[in-house]
């Protein structure tokens, strides 16, 4: 795959060596002093060097804050906030994967505003200005380089919200080259493989008509991540594949494959819980919910699971029983998910309590926002849905 240049909100620069240019581009944008902020693990740290020297070159003032975890902590919000506002920042560079890139989208927020930037992720305040945010992505999956929304977890509370739909939560900027993703573990890279299919999916199961080439558009992101993401694990420093996924990563799921509809996404929101809860990655997560979920509910629209299964896995469409075709693609797209290394089952990955009543407190925790104390789109389920969900993950 060739470099190229998408001039969009967030505009995006594909290709090698693009993070060369992360200086020029946060200047560009207006920033004069840079927060770059990262994880902290030792093989992001020569890249946050590297950054550094690019700011510097173009004449730029930075300082740093590491220590991002998976499931970003709205403390580790609170102390980037701190140090933008002491250290008169007006510009945020996020180097690194998802996690990183919505932590840094909550210190940009959170630093102009005269409140408690958890209003914003409990949505009782908008976001009406931040500072600069550029992004250079280490990673293919959340795809939150693109998108309009910031997740964080709140300990005390034992929370994860999110701000949602807001244009200005997007980036003004991000750097994908796919070299960066060469270092990346094989559970990690399986795991963004896992959310980005499951963006896809999530948007694909929609109960708007008439979207041929949406699904269309969908489905090509769907057989790319089939096809290039077992590559990828295999073959860490195969360019093609890395590219496929962290091409496909920010489409999925900032909106430019589902124009005209509306996905789902109940499995988002139950998994959310499960992150929360057991701190397990949220791709992962996506890999043992999503089968589980689409066996609960496919029975309300056979015709569409079973055109999932023709098209992405080629099974042969049983006319006397579409629902046994529906069924078929459902246990290959499951038995995908764990030929890239992800668990079936909750239990496979925690070891934690998964007691009915704490399956009833993570159900609970969700925002029902449909009508009827319900959530998901195309599907709405019940809390007791939910749970039953759950139990059958477990």
């Amino acid at each position: 795959m060739i470099n190229f240049d998408i001039m969009n909100i967030p505009d995006i620069i594909f290709g090698r060596d693009t993070e060369k240019r992360a200086g020029e581009l946060m200047k560009e944008f207006g920033a004069a002093k840079v927060l770059i902020h990262h994880s902290g693990e030792p093989f992001v740290l020569p890249l946050v060097e590297r950054i550094g020297g690019y700011l510097t070159e173009a004449g730029l003032e930075w300082v740093e804050l590491g220590g991002v975890v998976p499931n970003p902590r709205l403390s580790k919000v609170y102390e980037g906030i701190e140090l933008c506002r002491r250290e008169h920042i007006d510009g945020v560079l996020a180097v690194g994967g998802g996690s990183v890139i919505d932590s840094s989208k909550g210190i940009a927020c959170g630093t102009p505003y005269s409140g408690d930037v958890w209003d914003m992720y409990r949505m009782v305040a908008p976001v009406e200005e931040r500072l600069v945010l550029g992004v250079v992505s280490t990673f293919a999956g959340t795809g939150s380089e693109c998108s309009c929304a910031s997740v964080v977890t709140n300990e005390k509370k034992q929370l994860k919200l999110s701000i949602d739909n807001q244009p200005i939560v997007r980036p003004d900027f991000c750097i994908l080259n796919p070299e960066l993703t060469y270092s990346v573990p094989a559970l990690q890279t399986a795991s963004g493989a896992s959310d980005i299919m499951s963006h896809l999916i999530e948007n694909y199961c929609t109960a708007v008509p008439d979207v041929y080439m949406n699904h269309e558009f969908l489905l090509a992101g769907m057989k790319t991540v089939l096809h290039q993401a077992p590559i990828a694990i295999a073959e860490p420093e195969n360019y093609a594949a890395r590219s496929a996924l962290m091409a496909t990563a920010p489409f999925a799921i900032s909106g430019l494959l589902r124009l005209g509809l509306v996905g789902d996404w109940a499995c988002h929101l139950m998994e959310h819980e499960m992150s929360t809860e057991w701190n397990i990655p949220h791709g992962l997560g996506l890999a043992i919910i999503t089968p589980v979920w689409m066996r609960y509910v496919y029975e309300r629209d056979v015709n569409l699971f079973a055109k999932l299964a023709v098209e992405l896995f080629h099974i042969e469409y049983d006319y006397d029983d579409p629902a046994r075709t529906a069924r078929a693609g459902i246990d290959a797209l499951s038995d995908w998910f764990c030929s890239l290394g992800m668990p079936k089952t909750i239990r496979e990955y925690v070891k934690g309590d998964t007691s009915e009543a704490t399956l009833w407190k993570m159900a609970n925790r969700i925002d029902y926002a449909m009508e009827g104390h319900k959530v998901g789109c195309a599907f709405p389920i019940t809390t007791q849905d939910v749970v039953n969900i759950y139990k059958l993950s477990l």
